[in-house]
């Protein structure tokens, strides 16, 4: 998503109740102001009414919130309305800034589970770990609760207290602790690694305050290494977007001044603008690459868009998501905000890469997305073609690796979380990730664990089979086919048995990611994943092939002298 600072006051009530007092007979019939009057004047006296009369105690507030919600819902699913207790979040996804403990939870049969703890929180600090059961909040038990309840009582105010009972399970550990709350910032960079062969690597998460920063001192710091490095990967991988301005100032770090980046257009022309460089490049050479995939948007697609246009990077990966609409946040009366869809975004090279147009088919709001066939064609600096319209299309398309489905089964049921959490306790700390490495014991342990655990492997297959089993019992035809269906069963169930065996090398890196993680908090596991990553060796390996790399940002029958 894309945030623009509010400039304009939206129009408010006390102004068309000042029109009103002038005189609605003032105002032509077919005048758009006087409609917004008539429909206000419709509206409050709809609501009045239903107050007053309706048979049953109404929530005036409640009322509103419905009306506004299905009125924003007919426009765009990114038009939104943030009542007071929800703004929170709005400030949260533009800052990644918080007031609380540290810590992510999730519910686990009847417990409230330590999910994930930031290393240098309150949390960290207190010395929680992930595989902790929290049992009461300020002496209130909460394995009753919802995960929504449990996470507003540690959210607060930084400088306040909460106090927490633990539970540690595979020490059999009850403690207490007190926690002061304090300002929670999710870094927008979190890992930043120099990988095979001098290649550097930046995970950009989201586009909030200050990421453009971040991403600048990753930089700094990686360059500053010994060896110094010989390329660059910026991963914008599920980057859902951010801020507009934070785009332009992190395309700015390999972009040399005076270059457009993105350029904004919507109804009211006295808010296009077009937002160039400014400064100067902290590296305009290096060659680099930018991973994109299908979760990557909006400010995401802003800065993929605009180094592939200017033949910056070589953008790799899968399409991206296809966000080209620009929000803008406005105050409304009792600290609520409206967020609204202000514009399009347009790339230096002029596409607009929005993927779906909208429209209504009586009260229903149609989505409705671009045909490759209308996908109009645009040209980089160096006359290379790209289309507009359907996402940013990578210059080298690579398939995402998808796990296999027992693998998948495993992390849906937190079979690999809650083994790395034993293992933690049974082991010592390795000296490094890379001194980290589990054994043919270590997975006949895990094995065993699963047997503890009671887990069994059930397909999709095999589901289906269940399903078909009940529809054939219905049907009356079971005794027909029951022969051939308990055949069928027999070998899918001989068949999930083996995935455990045939998946192992898979399954050992899923575990050996999520141990290191709890060893190396927020690095560990990117540091191990990294290493089987087949679209990240694939990139180390494209740009350290100069010759191919130039040659895919440079046609051979482009003029333009290559600047690099």
């Amino acid at each position: 998503m894309i945030f623009r600072k509010n400039k304009w006051k939206m129009l408010g009530a006390g102004l068309l109740l000042g029109l009103a007092g002038m005189g609605i007979w003032a105002l032509r019939t077919d005048d758009k102001y006087f409609e917004i009057i008539k429909s206000l004047d419709i509206y409050a006296s709809v609501l009045r009414d239903l107050n007053t009369y309706y048979v049953d105690s109404l929530s005036p507030f409640s009322l509103m919130r419905t009306s506004v919600d299905a009125m924003t819902g007919s426009l765009d699913p990114y038009t939104t309305f943030y009542p007071q207790e929800d703004v929170g979040d709005l400030t949260f996804q533009t800052t990644g800034k918080y007031g609380g403990t540290g810590i992510s939870i999730r519910r686990e049969d009847d417990h409230i589970l330590i999910t994930d703890v930031l290393q240098d929180s309150p949390a960290g600090l207190g010395g929680l770990r992930p595989g902790d059961r929290i049992e009461n909040i300020d002496g209130r038990e909460v394995d009753s609760l919802s995960e929504d309840t449990v996470s507003n009582l540690l959210r607060g105010v930084p400088g306040t207290s909460v106090i927490m009972r633990i539970y540690r399970p595979y020490l059999q550990q009850r403690f207490t602790v007190k926690l002061v709350r304090a300002e929670i910032g999710l870094r927008s960079v979190p890992y930043a690694f120099r990988l095979a062969d001098g290649m550097g690597y930046i995970r950009l998460q989201q586009f909030t305050q200050g990421c453009s920063r971040q991403v600048k001192q990753a930089l700094d710091s990686l360059k500053n290494l010994p060896g110094g490095l010989q390329g660059l990967i910026i991963d914008l991988r599920g980057n859902p977007g951010g801020l507009l301005e934070e785009a332009v100032k992190t395309a700015n770090l390999f972009i040399d001044p005076g270059q457009t980046i993105v350029s904004i257009r919507g109804r009211i022309q006295a808010w296009n603008q077009t937002y160039r460089t400014t400064e100067r490049a902290d590296d305009d050479s290096i060659p680099l690459a930018v991973l994109i995939n299908h979760q990557s948007a909006s400010a995401a697609e802003i800065l993929a868009g605009a180094l592939q246009d200017l033949d910056r990077a070589v953008i790799i990966g899968q399409r991206s998501y296809g966000k080209g609409l620009v929000q803008t946040t406005y105050d409304l009366p009792y600290d609520t905000k409206m967020k609204i869809t202000t514009a399009r975004y347009y790339t230096p090279s002029g596409r607009c890469i929005q993927a779906v147009t909208y429209s209504h088919q009586g009260d229903i709001l149609q989505q409705d997305y671009i045909p490759d066939s209308l996908r109009q064609s645009y040209k980089t600096a160096h006359g290379r073609i790209v289309k507009g319209g359907g996402g940013i299309e990578p210059d080298i398309p690579l398939r995402q690796q998808h796990l296999s489905e027992i693998a998948e089964d495993l992390l849906v049921h937190h079979m690999i979380f809650d083994y790395a959490t034993r293992y933690f306790y049974a082991h010592e700390k390795p000296a490094s990730p890379d001194n980290l490495i589990l054994t043919d014991r270590d997975y006949t342990s895990f094995l065993e664990f699963l047997q503890e655990k009671n887990y069994h492997f059930q397909s999709n297959a095999s589901q289906l089979l269940d399903q078909f089993t009940d529809q054939v019992q219905m049907s009356g035809w079971w005794e027909q086919l029951r022969q051939q269906t308990d055949s069928l069963r027999r070998t899918l169930n001989q068949i999930e048995t083996k995935q455990l065996l045939a998946h192992r090398e898979e399954i050992m890196q899923l575990l050996k990611a999520e141990i290191a993680d709890r060893y190396w908090p927020q690095q560990g596991e990117w540091l191990v994943s990294l290493q089987s990553d087949e679209i990240i060796l694939k990139t180390i390996h494209i740009l350290r092939d100069q010759k191919s790399y130039r040659a895919l940002l440079m046609p051979a029958s482009s003029d333009i002298a290559h600047t690099h």
